[in-house]
């Protein structure tokens, strides 16, 4: 198929019948645009069902990858959502005040990538720190920990901020300086991963916060007995689980956890 050129800022070509688009720049990102205009201007409502993967296909001119990363995109923007053998709905409740500038694909694999980084950088870490504890570094671990698991809030920053620091606790812990020095040059980028975790966690927030909390209490837990294979093993469990979610959203193979 041959798509025609055209403008997405032209508001002539940005309207519900616009069939097919350009070529030009990321074609996802695009389509997304598309949609979120048409959620905005009301032309899918909330609840509403929107076209099928098919049918999107059709009508833009795109494979039906672009349109799968084009509705995942919205999905962790909370603009829509996915039943099981329904389709993809709009959200009841619209989520655009979540909506910060967290939708684009390429911040899902900004997300996955940096967990693949942290999994190399943290299991040395934890393992390091269950086997260098101190008195105080535990303290400072525990402290961390309990600021995390008292928070009364769902403002996803403040939450990321929290998890943030309980990981560089551990990190300090280590005794080595280049561990906490290496979380704060990717604060930003571990932040972007936590903010998408919480999104995603919106329609059962307090049961992803109590799934959260057990896991960071189980790496506590191995750090203060001094067990290295436990804390990895509790480490390993806690990243892993939002990597593999993220590479199952690309459509990537998922990793198996080694014994």
């Amino acid at each position: 198929m041959i798509c025609e050129t055209i403008d997405p800022k032209d508001p002539k070509e940005s309207g519900p019948d616009v069939s097919v688009i350009t070529q030009r720049g990321n074609l996802a990102e695009i389509v997304v645009a598309q949609l979120a205009s048409r959620i905005d201007s009301g032309l899918y409502g909330p609840g509403d069902k929107l076209p099928s993967s098919a049918q999107l296909c059709e009508e833009f001119g795109v494979s039906r990858t672009v349109i799968r990363e084009a509705l995942t995109s919205l999905k962790v923007a909370g603009r829509v959502t996915a039943r099981q053998g329904a389709g993809v709905f709009v959200t009841e409740k619209d989520a655009k005040t979540l909506n910060f500038e967290i939708s684009r694909i390429d911040d899902i694999r900004s997300a996955m990538q940096i967990i693949e980084l942290r999994l190399g950088v943290e299991l040395q870490s934890v393992a390091l720190a269950a086997s260098r504890r101190t008195p105080e570094a535990l303290a400072e671990i525990a402290r961390a920990y309990d600021q995390l698991e008292s928070l009364d809030t769902t403002d996803a920053e403040i939450e990321a901020e929290a998890d943030f620091d309980f990981h560089l606790a551990i990190a300090k812990a280590t005794r080595n300086p280049h561990f906490p020095r290496f979380l704060e040059a990717v604060r930003g980028e571990i932040s972007l991963d936590l903010v998408l975790k919480h999104r995603q966690s919106a329609g059962g927030y307090q049961a992803y916060l109590k799934k959260i909390n057990k896991e960071h209490a189980a790496i506590l837990a191995a750090i203060t007995q001094g067990d290295v294979k436990g804390a990895k093993n509790a480490l390993a469990l806690h990243l892993e689980e939002s990597l593999n979610r993220y590479r199952a959203m690309l459509d990537e193979p998922a990793t198996v956890a080694e014994e």
